[in-house]
This record gives structure tokens, sequence and C-alpha cells, in this order.
């Protein structure tokens, strides 16, 4: 057993003193006193945060703190910079990377939270990375606590990719499950999510996939050797669906709906989008509740006399909050201490280059439409029509009966003027469609006169 005068002692600089800030220091000051298994000693030696006075161990370890980053950045007693500033707003971001390019250049590794910096400029950070001979680890920015990147990178790594997908944002997760639950409406289930401290007051890069985007494109990278800058992806959010999607849902082949984030391989090119989706209860997906994150792998593998086999893998856990995103930050941290799972750039199971991007326009899946229209004869057939005019078939049409209160939570959502008795919500199912198909058929449907909201669109979850 190591002793404290063998144990390696390593140490950390800590770029801010947020809700995971606060929390690698409750572990590192607390629960663990530093010392991290039996070979290895942590050591926060500086900390940078803006308001450095108000925040919980300023009392206790006054002279750790500051608020000049550089003071962290530069310190020649820092090993390793952790950076958990948290991302508020797209202005911060170059500022962040700025931080991150600073420590490379003063010969110390970098583990990070902060999954839309490397979204962003992933590029830059991982060449920075090679030229420095520095290392860079990121576990925590996709799914919390759970330990994917290392799993795809390491436990899979004689897969041959297929798929990466699943739910990687707990805040829509949870939204979606409250609507589920209760028939509360969007706004309602949000202001819940909010306080309750699932949502952040301005809850937009949740609720619009552009977080469980940035987590994607890290998925997609590890997975697929793709480097993909945010906004190249396919992306919906789940602002416009509503508690009567779910009765429909579940009157679809027993299903419900949850915000997806997927890549797959497509012969030479990989689909990669965020959308909500129409889930069979059949599938495992179906049943992740709450704010718990899920990612799925599946791959295929032969050799040592196995043959070939399809492969599928799911990771399940608290995919946010300070205490399980603390937990995977000093994961990395204590891989780097030890010299463990050294790698030059990004890691990838397939040499980037080898695939690229499918188009957006050529995505292929089948679609959820659901319509509100004015009350009246031949619209089902004249939307009909318009998608026959684009290749698109129709599988199924549901109309069900609506009370009255329904309709008029309908109208309130989206402040329509009519009476109840004059508007019909219907739902159609479509067979397989390229996203131009769709996209060419609503932009023709939605100018319609009996339209009275644009048409809420999204796959039909399939796995193949």
């Amino acid at each position: 057993m190591a002793t404290a005068n063998t144990r390696r002692k390593v140490g950390v600089g800590l770029l801010g003193s947020g809700v995971v800030g606060e929390a690698i220091q409750d572990i590192l000051f607390h629960d663990l006193k530093g010392q991290v298994g039996n070979d290895v000693e942590l050591e926060i030696r500086k900390i940078y945060t803006r308001k450095p006075h108000r925040k919980k161990w300023f009392g206790k370890r006054q002279a750790l703190f500051t608020s000049r980053p550089e003071e962290v950045l530069d310190h020649p007693g820092v090993d390793i910079v952790i950076e958990a500033l948290g991302f508020q707003s797209a202005a911060q971001l170059p500022q962040f990377r700025d931080y991150i390019l600073r420590a490379f250049r003063n010969g110390k590794s970098v583990v990070t939270s902060d999954k839309a910096v490397l979204a962003r400029y992933g590029k830059e950070i991982w060449a920075a990375a090679r030229s420095s001979g520095q290392q860079l680890r990121f576990e925590a920015c996709v799914g919390g606590g759970i330990p994917v990147v290392r799993s795809l990178s390491e436990s899979f790594a004689v897969e041959q990719p297929e798929a990466v997908f699943g739910i990687v944002n707990g805040t829509c997760n949870y939204i979606l499950s409250q609507m589920e639950k209760s028939g509360k409406p969007y706004a309602e289930a949000l202001r819940e999510a909010q306080q309750k401290g699932y949502a952040e007051t301005n809850p937009a890069s949740d609720v619009n996939g552009s977080d469980a985007e940035a987590k994607l494109l890290l998925l997609t990278m590890v997975a697929f050797g793709l480097q993909i800058e945010p906004g190249k992806i396919w992306r919906k959010g789940i602002e416009e669906i509503q508690a009567v999607d779910f009765r429909y849902a579940e009157r679809i082949g027993a299903s419900t709906i949850k915000q997806l984030a997927v890549a797959r391989r497509r012969g030479s090119a990989v689909q990669v989008f965020v959308a909500p989706a129409l889930v069979a209860r059949e599938s495992f997906l179906a049943g992740v509740d709450g704010a718990t994150n899920a990612v799925c792998f599946a791959g295929k593998s032969s050799g040592g006399g196995r043959g070939a086999r399809d492969c599928d893998y799911v990771l399940v856990g608290p995919g946010a909050g300070g205490g399980p995103t603390a937990v995977a930050v000093l994961g990395d941290v204590c891989e780097l201490a030890r010299g463990t799972r050294q790698f030059s750039g990004a890691p990838s199971l397939i040499p980037p280059g080898t695939l690229k991007l499918q188009r957006e326009e050529e995505i292929d899946v089948p679609f959820y439409v659901r319509f509100v229209v004015k009350d009246r004869a031949g619209i089902v057939g004249d939307i009909g029509k318009t998608f026959g005019r684009m290749g698109v078939n129709i599988s199924e049409i549901w109309q069900l009966r609506h009370v009255e209160e329904e309709l008029r939570s309908l109208m309130q959502s989206y402040r329509l003027k009519q009476k109840p008795g004059e508007i019909l919500p219907f739902v159609m199912t479509l067979e397989r469609a390229k996203l131009r198909q769709m996209r060419r058929a609503l932009d023709s449907i939605r100018n319609r006169d009996y339209i009275l909201v644009d048409p809420l669109w999204f796959p039909i979850w399939s796995s193949s």
C-alpha cells in the first residue's frame, strides 16, 4: 500500500467555482482530503472565480482563491488545469478557449467539463494539445457522471461503430416526462423544471437542442472520427410539443416522445441529428425517466474466431449535476496523474477522414406530423395529395376525440382566437422520406388558408 511519502502528488488549478467547481472542492477538501485511491494525492493550488468572497470555501481557504485567471494558468505548481467555468453565453467561448490554449503553452494538461467550447473550437484545441505535447480530457462533457467517452474510446476499442445515440439532455427529458405523466402544457412543465433546478433561468440551449448538439458532436468525433462544427447538423427543439401529442403517441403503436441525439453510419457517411422523436414503448429509451441520461452504442466486430456479430450497449446514469460531473472530472485528473490513457489528438474509433457527414437533406426517416386546422371538409385529402406530389407516402391518419378542456389548452398555447368547436387537431404518420421531401411538402401545406398553426413534425424512431 502506498504511504503518504510514496503517493504521487499532483498540483491542480481550478477555473470556476460554480456548481461543478464547488463540488470538486467539496470532494478534495472534505470527502477525500486530497487522497484519491492509494497512489495519487491531488492538491488544489489556485482557484479562479470572479467573486471569491461569495464562495463556500473562501472562509477556510482564502489564500487559494483569486479573481485573476492567470494566477491559475501561470502557477508554477499547477500540473493540471480544470476548466469548469460553466457555459452561459456564446460570447464567453473565445475566452474559455484562450484559457485552455494558455494552459497548454505553459506545459499543463487540461480537463474540461465545457462541451460548448470543445464543440466550437475543438479542431484548434486538439491541434494545440498535439503541438504542445499536452493532454486534454473531457469525460464530463457528455453524460455528466456516466463514463461515456472512456467506454467508447477504450472499452469498445475493438468494435466497428455503427451507431451512438440516446438521451443526453436531462432538462428536456424531465420536461417531456412531466408532460406525459400529468398532461401539463409545455410552459408549465418548463417552469417546474426551473423550480426544481433541472432547467436554467434561460433554458434556450437545452430546449432548442443546442446543448444536446454539442454533446452529440463530441460523441460523433469519438465514435466516427468526424469533427463537425455546431450548426452543421439537423437540429429541432421541443418547444412546440404539446400535451395532446402524448395522447396521439400512445395511440400510435403505444409510443412516447423523447429528445434524441443520433449519429449512425450510412455506408461511407454518418447521419447526425438532434430532434424529438416518437419512441415505441418496447424501446429501452422509452423508459428513461426524469433527468436521467442514456447513451446507446451499436457496433460490429469480427476476429478471434468469434465471427461477425451485432453489439448493443447502454450506459445510463445522472447526466448532470455538480456531484456526478465533479466525479467525472476528477476521474480524468487521476488518469492524467497516473500517466494512463496517453494519446495525441482527439480520440476516435475510426481514423479521421474515413467517413463523411451525410447531407442534412438526405436524412431519411419515418415522420410524425400533427396539424391544427379549421374544421371543414376536404382538408385531409388536400394534404394527402401534396405529400403524394412530393413522393411521400402516408402510413396512418389519426383523429382523436378531444374534450373542450384539451382544445382550450391547445388554443391557449398557440393563442388562437377560434372557438373550441372550430379547430381540429389530427396526426399523420408518414413512411420513410427524405428531409428535403418533407420540407418541400410542408412549405406548401403551411400556406393553406385552413392551417391555424405551423405543423409540428419530427422523426419516428427506428434503430435501423
